[in-house]
């Protein structure tokens, strides 16, 4: 089985009561270092990889997600085998044309290591930012206009990210971009190097790729965090990516209809040799211990911030799966899932600089021995 960290990188510590945290270059520091530390150790209990999600702005100091294709390339230079990737990249904000290419070089410079993850963007202080030229907002999956808009982008920007991936030059005339820009363009190398057609008979250029290619062919495996949309689910499923969902026992009875209708879509897109381990991974927050003592600690240290940061405006997210047993316990959960939906890939939800190393180093220890260890020798 396989098992990867979804990393949240915090620079403030519990119960700390500092303004603009998130603002202070000597915190960026520490919490680099906790981050290489943490996953350069990772790695050695036995975990296949880490990820984390896209956050702009975050100047409290939470979740300061910045750019995880930097953070993942920072850690692949201190590991030797660890899978690197997002959970995911903001795909209706950010520029398509411009994550492929640097998907792209992150596979190579990891010798591979690299995976793909892209999300819709539900935080509307930075998506908002970043995504004004196109007129894109976080995505409230409330079907209204600016909802609709964002899942067009996201539509119209996969299409093209997999299109630079994988065909040798493209075009691409869309809502949102279009590829290349149609400028005059005469260039002996294009003349004498590139195929016919790539610019017309009036001067002008009409196709265009990138450069490089993904190491990885046809590219990185894409993830995608799922919670209950069905057209996101089905989508994704259809494009042959896998869906990462965090979602409680209490809500898993539409798992099965999500299943059925997802397999559905990727057999009608010619992926006829899907299976539910294809397209599910499932996870949890990991707030495991060494002992019974420290699980409760963890426990309710990370309720109450989840409560006060997540489950809370604006994002008003439930807290979703949490694996807090001890090594027994743990591993007929995680053995359960895996049976119920035969699956074998787990993500960890693990917080990174906020809760002590003594705390967030233990989790992973714990379930490594009661967990990983046991299934994978």
């Amino acid at each position: 089985m396989k098992f990867k960290i979804l990393a949240i990188p915090f620079m403030r510590e519990y119960g700390e009561n500092t303004q603009l945290a998130g603002r202070d270059p000597h915190r960026f520091q520490v919490m680099m270092e906790k981050m290489k530390d943490q996953m350069v150790y990772a790695e050695e209990l036995g975990y296949d990889g880490f990820c984390l999600t896209e956050h702009h702005m975050q100047v409290e100091g939470v979740e300061a997600t910045t750019n995880p294709l930097l953070w993942n390339l920072y850690v692949a230079q201190h590991t030797k085998n660890f899978k690197v990737g997002q959970l995911g990249m903001n795909l209706t904000a950010k520029n398509p044309i411009q994550v492929a290419e640097d998907i792209a070089m992150l596979d190579h410079m990891t010798g591979g290591r690299a995976f793909a993850g892209f999300s819709r963007g539900n935080t509307a202080r930075w998506t908002a930012a970043m995504g004004q030229h196109l007129d894109i907002t976080s995505a409230e999956s409330d079907k209204s206009e600016a909802d609709q808009r964002n899942r067009r982008a996201l539509y119209e920007n996969w299409k093209l990210v997999k299109s630079l991936w994988t065909d040798d030059l493209t075009e691409h005339d869309g809502e949102f971009w279009k590829f290349p820009a149609k400028v005059p363009w005469e260039f002996n190398p294009t003349k004498d190097w590139s195929p016919e057609g790539t610019v017309d008979s009036r001067g002008i250029l009409q196709k265009g790729g990138i450069t490089p290619r993904p190491l990885q062919q046809p590219y990185p495996k894409v993830y995608a965090p799922f919670s209950y949309s069905m057209a996101t689910a089905k989508f994704w499923a259809g494009e042959g990516a896998k869906m990462v969902s965090f979602v409680t026992a209490d809500k898993e009875e539409f798992m099965p209809v999500i299943l059925d209708n997802c397999l559905q879509a990727a057999h009608e897109n010619g992926l006829t040799h899907t299976t539910n381990n294809d397209i599910l991974a499932l996870g949890a927050h990991l707030l495991t211990g060494h002992t019974e003592a420290d699980r409760k600690k963890y426990k309710q240290m990370f309720t109450e911030t989840f409560n006060y940061a997540y489950n809370a405006p604006p994002y008003h997210v439930p807290m979703g799966r949490v694996w807090n047993g001890g090594h027994q316990e743990t591993l007929d959960q995680v053995m359960m899932l895996a049976e119920k939906y035969n699956i074998d890939e787990f993500f960890v939800w693990h917080h990174v600089g906020f809760f002590g190393d003594d705390i967030e180093r233990g989790a992973l220890e714990a379930f490594s021995e009661g967990v990983i260890k046991k299934v994978n020798g």
